[in-house]
């Protein structure tokens, strides 16, 4: 006769809460590592971008403009080319730039999603960012590729008629709102010294306070108050206008890893209180500035000597702002 014992209700429970805790005590490790590896290869992208940008600077004597910015008001009424653009050529990207007309940039829009501006260049997004589409359509099937990297602006680089200029990159040109007659910089222009001065940082496509003021504001016929979601910002070859400064310089206007600190619903407490599309233009300028990633507490930068750390959310702004700009000749320490 048989006498086989089968597990029991009760054993078979014990095993299955022994398996959950298990799993639960795994997943945490699994996704550290997966994070450890979005960070390094964010880390080795950031390397190479500022590998480039070196090249670039040997090659031509200067750093490449953040955006040369063409007349605003003559056809086609944006015409704009960005640092990626310039860097192409230096990040391995010879056919795409093969080419791209500089002089009317809306043309390098043929095609679509098809488009040579709707490209997605792996070594220009972090695997970290949350971002929802890429490339996305701007309207009228114009697409863009998204970028989770900026350009150092310095103190303010958004709106780009409050920029302080005194980071790396910034908008010249004769549609320039502060620098018509301006030039790109040389190393030697960088006198606090290489490694004491950023060159580009993370930016991060998720801040869904911001998305609800986007939301309620829309955009007005006439009107230069334009609210975006975060998930829309970042063309890394916007074809210019105002908002090509948004899309690839960042600077010390605010904190690293700022966030739009309120919903929509919850504005009369903000300080200062937001009452109307005008009054929040302060909090989108500040979010569009900022530095950050999905990376936990902090966000990764290339320093102008081509060197790449993590810096802490926590950094004072004050530090940051003495990191972004270029020739304070103040002491940076510790960070």
């Amino acid at each position: 006769m048989n006498d086989r014992r089968g597990f029991t209700l009760i054993e078979l429970l014990v095993v299955i809460a022994i398996i959950g805790v298990l799993v639960g005590l795994l997943l945490p490790a699994v996704q550290k590592v997966r994070e450890a590896a979005a960070r390094a290869k964010c880390q080795n992208n950031l390397k190479q971008i500022a590998l480039a940008t070196h090249n670039y600077e040997s090659a031509i004597t200067r750093f490449p403009a953040g955006v040369y910015q063409l007349p605003f008001l003559t056809a086609p009424k944006f015409r704009g080319v960005t640092v990626f653009v310039y860097l192409l050529p230096f990040l391995e990207q010879d056919n795409l730039a093969h080419g791209w007309d500089k002089t009317n940039p809306l043309n390098n829009t043929a095609g679509g999603a098809n488009s040579k501006t709707a490209t997605v260049l792996p070594i220009l997004v972090c695997p970290s960012d949350l971002i929802l589409q890429n490339p996305i359509n701007s309207g009228s099937n114009i697409w863009y590729g998204l970028t989770s990297y900026g350009g150092n602006g310095g103190t303010r680089s958004y709106d780009p008629q409050f920029a302080t200029n005194d980071g790396i990159f910034s908008v010249i040109g004769p549609g320039s709102q502060t620098q018509p007659k301006g030039v790109p910089l040389k190393i030697s222009d960088v006198t606090d010294g290489l490694s004491n001065t950023i060159l580009f940082g993370e930016r991060s496509h998720w801040d869904p306070n911001n998305d609800t003021f986007a939301t309620a504001f829309p955009p007005m016929m006439g009107s230069m108050l334009m609210f975006d979601q975060m998930a829309d910002i970042g063309w890394w070859a916007s074809s210019g206008g105002r908002l090509a400064a948004g899309d690839v310089l960042l600077s010390a206007f605010a904190p690293i890893n700022y966030m739009v600190p309120e919903p929509f619903s919850q504005r009369a407490s903000m300080n200062p209180p937001v009452t109307n599309a005008a009054s929040y233009e302060y909090y989108y300028d500040r979010r569009i500035c900022a530095f950050g990633s999905k990376h936990p507490t902090g966000a990764n930068f290339a320093l102008a000597d081509g060197s790449v750390r993590f810096i802490s959310e926590t950094l004072p702004l004050a530090t940051l702002q003495l990191l972004c700009v270029r020739n304070d000749g103040q002491t940076i320490g510790d960070y």
